[in-house]
């Protein structure tokens, strides 16, 4: 898939292991990047050796997607469709902040909010939305 700005890098779930790849960080990595090769000779440097992930933790993933967003190179979230999970999840508001986070806030008698999740990924909101409904539903 490319756009008039170039290939979209992919936000995806680093394995459970991985650490952010900012220098001196080291912190649990939340997304993982994985960055389309370059086709970019004008700078006169060999992208050959170029990183092909780049794996971010939650302090770092915002800048780090504003940066890529900012310099042309959309970031699509390879984990799932925001609209799929909306539909799947009706009995919760689902948004999308500027910050790169994405929320689930479940409504109880009309406007009374009740428990709100967070994430970076579809993915990893959906792993949360099937572990609250549960437990909500108990209560």
């Amino acid at each position: 898939m490319s756009t008039p700005l170039g290939n979209p890098y992919q936000a995806a779930v680093p394995p459970a292991n991985a650490t952010c790849d900012t220098r001196g960080c080291r912190s649990v990595a939340k997304v993982r990047i994985i960055i389309p090769r370059s086709r970019l000779e004008a700078d006169g440097i060999d992208h050959s050796n170029d990183p092909p992930i780049f794996d971010a933790c939650g302090l770092h993933w915002p800048r780090i997607r504003d940066a890529c967003l900012r310099n042309g190179h959309p970031v699509v979230d390879t984990t799932g469709d925001l609209r799929e999970l909306a539909a799947d999840f009706t009995g919760w508001s689902i948004f999308y902040s500027d910050g790169a986070r994405l929320y689930a806030s479940a409504r109880v008698k009309g406007s009374r909010q009740s428990t709100t999740l967070d994430a970076y990924l579809i993915g990893q909101l959906r792993a949360q939305l099937e572990q609250a409904i549960p437990t909500r539903d108990a209560a």
